[in-house]
């Protein structure tokens, strides 16, 4: 019994000791870098879209016969404002409502916050959105 004791002891002290001592080293801190110079970045009720087709127009209503108001290209984001579902009759596509204009489902992909958006948006080797 006392040799197993002293087995117990001497793996305590020089195996299982040193262990706790170089097992888990301290991690330096973590500097992280908020972004703050765009409120509508994060914001949970703002969704972007990021524009796929390579030319689309802003249209002046939910329609594909109304005006086009102004052009995008395909990689420019932009903060969605609003959402709507166009007829039957007109095709009952969605579109999206932006500052320039409305735009159709099929030519934009939705995301949650602005840096995705962004991230996607560099895959068509856009820089940001529209200036």
């Amino acid at each position: 019994m006392g040799l197993f004791k002293s087995l117990f002891f001497f793996a305590a002290v020089f195996v299982f000791l040193p262990l706790c001592f170089f097992s888990c080293k301290k991690n330096d801190p973590l500097d992280i870098v908020l972004d703050n110079s765009d409120p509508l970045a994060l914001a949970p009720d703002v969704r972007w879209a990021v524009v796929i087709e390579p030319y689309a127009a802003f249209r002046e209503s939910i329609s594909w016969d109304a005006v086009a108001v102004d052009y995008c290209k395909q990689g420019e984001l932009f903060p969605i404002l609003a959402s709507a579902l166009a007829p039957e009759e007109m095709g009952g596509e969605n579109w999206f409502r932006f500052e320039d204009g409305w735009l159709p489902a099929s030519a934009i992909s939705v995301y949650p916050n602005k840096f995705r958006a962004a991230k996607a948006a560099a895959a068509f080797g856009a820089k940001n959105e529209r200036q």
